[in-house]
């Protein structure tokens, strides 16, 4: 299947889609002076160790101290395989006191394996992994191990011969999914770059006085190529000059045999409405995505989980109900991977699909999505549908979703997604108005308010506003703000 890479650069923003059969299917952003750090090596400082949390917080040089749990410290012991590069350990592993492992004021060189996401630091590894077009070099690691995408016995075992005869004297390598299927020669120059680059490493790190950044991944436009240009038939469309020369100078570099791939966007039309990602992009932030049935699902993220409604909506079916609703999951199954993969969605997902009576059917909705997640390329774990029909799933989360890139907390709900009904601030002003009226003999009220809200009080609240003229001995004065917020009021007391 041949897809398409879209490079489109913006003075302030490097933006990057994959299409593929016709479909927008990835999407990412990255602000030029605001570069992703997922990858970068550092050298760092330890300053406080959390006997409690197994965990200390390691100063790297960023906003915010970057945060390493105990099981990101210690070498692991299960195949690298079964674990992704610099990952930590599951949490029910045993570990020693992390003062075995740290002291404050220890230097230690950390690689960064998770964004900062919301209130939380960067979180770090001492398993560093340097990834390379084929493989990714574990040089403090000493497994070899094969993706997990490449299912094949025979392949998998004919790689791992392979790989043990390009092992380094020390560390470890992963052959990645794209390297399924080619020979020895293919490998040798990526793992020697590599074991290069890590001897760079080795000799800043040395000379460097931490906090400082010994290492930095490639920018989102190469990191994209590297990863995502796969097959002769794929093709890498970009719109700017600049990343065009770069790109082709780093795919003759690295990709030799891909130069071809690499064409300029030659239209005056803007490339990314031409192939209708503008459209998707828009679709991405919204918080209800409608099914072609009919049918819509909602999606809502919260610090701890995102949580996905589906809905019946509009379709009403043909025949049995039963039918009508296993119909509305089925369809909302293929929309849940893709809007997923879309916004870069991860950490818990729980989705709550319409009930279902029969037992057969519960497991043809799960066995669905979970076929439908064979194609995003993060990890994801589903397990089997409860009794309430929700079904608990993880998908790998390595930085925010596409979503933080695109939106900001509302400045007037103060995100919190609602605000008070206007009938509750109503009473609020009233009751103020009692209350201050009780206080003392004011010569009057002045009540400022948004004019929705003054609408309402004259409209609907008379015999309130009437009461509290009759105890003051004056009528209240009225004014709409036309820029206060609908949440805010101000009750003032006048006097002669």
């Amino acid at each position: 299947m041949a897809r398409t890479l879209l490079v489109n650069r913006r003075p302030e923003q490097r933006r990057v889609a994959l299409i593929e059969n016709g479909v927008t299917t990835e999407l990412f952003f990255e602000r030029v002076v605001e570069r992703s750090i997922v990858g970068n090596v550092y050298k760092g400082r330890v300053v406080r160790v959390l006997d409690g949390m197994q965990a200390a917080f390691v100063e790297v040089g960023l906003s915010r101290t970057a945060f390493l749990f105990v099981g990101d410290v210690v070498a692991p012991d299960e195949p690298a395989e079964d674990r992704p590069p610099g990952g930590a350990r599951r949490r029910t592993d045993r570990y020693p006191p992390i003062r075995e492992l740290l002291t404050q004021g220890q230097t230690v060189l950390v690689q960064i394996s998770k964004a900062p996401m919301g209130t939380k630091g960067a979180r770090l590894t001492t398993n560093i992994s340097l990834p390379g077009r084929h493989v990714v070099y574990m040089p403090t690691n000493d497994h070899l191990g094969v993706s997990r995408r490449i299912v094949d016995d025979t392949e998998r075992e004919r790689l791992r011969t392979m790989l043990a005869a390009l092992k380094p004297e020390t560390g470890g390598l992963i052959v990645r999914t794209v390297g399924e299927g080619l020979s020895e020669a293919d490998f040798r120059d990526d793992v020697t770059f590599l074991v290069e680059i890590w001897d760079d490493i080795q000799k800043r790190s040395q000379v460097a006085s931490p906090p400082e950044l010994i290492h930095e991944d490639l920018d989102l436009t190469l990191r994209s190529v590297r990863d995502l240009l796969q097959h002769e038939d794929d093709r890498v469309v970009v719109d700017d000059d600049a990343e065009l020369t770069r790109i082709r100078a780093f795919v003759r570099r690295f990709m030799g045999g891909f130069e071809s791939s690499i064409v300029r966007w030659d239209s005056d039309e803007p490339m990314f409405e031409r192939y209708g990602v503008e459209w998707e992009i828009t679709r991405a932030s919204r918080r209800k995505v409608w099914l072609k049935s009919g049918g819509y699902i909602l999606i809502d993220r919260t610090e701890a989980l995102t949580s996905i409604d589906v809905n019946t909506g509009k379709y009403v079916g043909k025949r049995d109900f039963e039918e009508t609703i296993v119909s509305i999951n089925l369809e909302a199954v293929k929309e849940i991977a893709y809007q997923l993969r879309l916004r870069d969605i991860g950490g818990i997902i729980v989705v709550d699909f319409i009930d279902m009576e029969a037992t057969s059917n519960q497991e043809l909705v799960v066995s669905a999505l979970t076929g439908e997640l064979v194609k995003d390329r993060a990890r994801t774990k589903v397990l089997p549908m409860s009794g309430l029909g929700l079904v608990e799933m993880t998908r790998k989360r390595v930085q925010n979703s596409i979503v933080e890139n695109l939106t900001e907390p509302c400045f007037y709900c103060e995100g919190k997604g609602y605000l008070r009904s206007s009938r509750v601030i109503a009473d609020a002003i009233i009751l103020q108005l009692h209350q201050a009226a009780r206080g003392g003999l004011p010569t009057g009220f002045e009540v400022r308010a948004h004019p929705h809200i003054i609408e309402m009080l004259v409209e609907s609240y008379q015999d309130e506003i009437g009461r509290v003229e009759q105890q003051i001995g004056r009528e209240l004065e009225l004014v709409a703000g036309q820029h206060l917020h609908l949440e805010r009021f101000d009750v003032r007391a006048l006097t002669d």
